[in-house]
């Protein structure tokens, strides 16, 4: 049986529009995306589209391809997830709604739990889903069959979206404490901001942010120095922002300003 806090938040999730326009973005219109750049990368075109795309597009066939989806994937899910996140536990303030999560029969720290485990459970079911829909994007513009390399790279797509899913994870505790998803949006781009400032001091690999991007080939050949002790930084972050959160919504107050 689905635990009454689960199937709630569950509903109020598959409802909202917000989560539908990212779902499309993510699952739709980034493979759409890579696909375009890998056909301008291999024309024979000397246009300024065609030169970026190439400059974008590393490595050829089911490689490429796959490899463009994932890089841009690696910043599309942080916003994407992040900004699901932010909204999921503002929402509950700017709709005004948090008051009435008191009378409810379970505790607010486990609705707190059940909104990261639907969050959760959503981005993963939608890596698969846009894995799913880039291998018929692929085959119409003619890579040909999956080789193994699609495989390989399938696998390093997976890993950098549930890493990148758990770095967005204590964005909920910034929209908890400032009783809103605006503070949470901006902390979205300031993380951005600074990851891309780190990056070009050379930190990256070490910065929990940008190591998934680095490893799925962002930085170029400075993938191959990102060790795995560094892409699992990203563990102890999403841990540290579920736990954190979890322990606000217990402790929250009404009269809190």
């Amino acid at each position: 049986m689905i635990p009454a806090e689960l199937e709630f938040e569950a509903c109020k999730f598959l409802r909202a529009p917000t989560v539908r326009v990212i779902s499309a973005l993510l699952g739709a219109v980034v493979p759409a995306l890579a696909a375009a750049l890998t056909v301008a990368a291999t024309s024979d075109s000397v246009t300024p589209i065609a030169l970026k795309a190439s400059a974008m597009v590393i490595g050829t066939g089911w490689n490429g391809y796959l490899s463009t989806v994932g890089m841009v994937l690696s910043v599309a899910v942080l916003l994407g997830v992040g900004f699901v996140l932010s909204w999921s536990f503002g929402r509950e303030f700017t709709d005004h709604t948090f008051s009435a999560l008191f009378a409810l029969p379970v505790s607010r720290r486990r609705l707190a739990y059940a909104k990261f485990i639907v969050v959760i459970a959503w981005s993963l079911l939608l890596c698969l889903v846009t894995i799913l829909l880039a291998l018929p994007l692929g085959l119409a513009i003619g890579l040909g069959p999956p080789d193994s390399a699609a495989l390989s790279v399938g696998a390093r797509i997976l890993v950098t979206w549930s890493l990148t899913t758990l770095l967005a994870c204590p964005l909920a505790w910034v929209a908890s404490a400032a009783r809103g998803y605006l503070a949470a949006v901006g902390a979205l781009i300031l993380v951005i901001v600074v990851t891309q400032v780190v990056t070009a001091f050379g930190g990256g690999a070490w910065f929990p942010y940008a190591a998934p991007g680095l490893w799925m080939g962002l930085g170029g050949p400075a993938a191959s120095q990102v060790t795995p002790l560094q892409l699992l930084l990203a563990v102890p972050v999403g841990a540290a922002g579920v736990w954190v959160t979890g322990r606000w919504w217990k402790t929250a107050e009404l009269t809190r300003r």
